[in-house]
């Protein structure tokens, strides 16, 4: 009688220690479901307004490239051909760089927002390390207002201490303790081709 007793506590034992199991199973199942990303579609027209609360987050946005740096196709700029408004973008490591063959054609792009902020510290340092000559793309793909257009600024200490005194020209104008320059961090892009419709 005691044996039969000792095996029913036993397999009632093995039983709710199976049920336990499969029960934690289902919940460490159901917590790693993997949630879908949201990507928030963006007209290039309206990035400049809606880009401060996009910071960190994906995007998708289509736009014409108008320029590709040289310097080893390391950013390009995206325009709306029929509004204002202008985008960089750089590649992520995956990506590596841009092909110049890009320019002029019509292109999607998915990417993270990112925001560089230049305050007067940083222009402080900047500058320091542009008199000791160690100055490397600091700062480099920030466009300043110039002559009525935006302006691409060269590499060398003059025109580099030049930029940096624009950037804190920018700064005292806005009345605000930093600037802020966006940009989209590009993870995946694909051509799109645009017919004509006729009229």
């Amino acid at each position: 009688m005691k044996k039969l007793i000792l095996a029913i506590i036993a397999i009632t034992f093995i039983a709710v220690s199976c049920d336990n199991t499969t029960t934690k199973k289902e919940e460490s199942a159901k917590s790693e479901q993997v949630v879908p990303e949201q990507i928030t579609t963006v007209i290039l027209a309206e990035f400049d307004n809606k880009v401060s609360d996009l910071v960190g987050q994906k995007i998708v946005i289509s736009g014409t490239v108008d320029h590709i740096c040289e310097h080893g196709g390391q950013k390009l700029f995206i325009v709306d051909t029929e509004a204002e408004g202008r985008v960089k973008v750089t590649p992520d490591e995956n990506i590596a760089a841009f092909n110049s063959e890009l320019e002029g054609e019509n292109i999607e792009i998915v990417g993270i927002v990112e925001e560089q902020r230049i305050d007067e510290s940083y222009l402080k340092e900047w500058e320091e390390e542009i008199k000791e000559g160690i100055a490397e793309d600091q700062g480099e793909g920030i466009h300043v207002e110039g002559e009525g257009k935006m302006k691409h600024e060269e590499d060398g200490k003059t025109e580099a201490f030049e930029k940096v005194n624009r950037l804190r020209e920018m700064l005292t104008e806005s009345g605000e303790d930093h600037l802020s320059f966006y940009s989209v961090l590009c993870v995946e892009y694909k051509i799109i081709e645009i017919t004509e419709t006729e009229d």
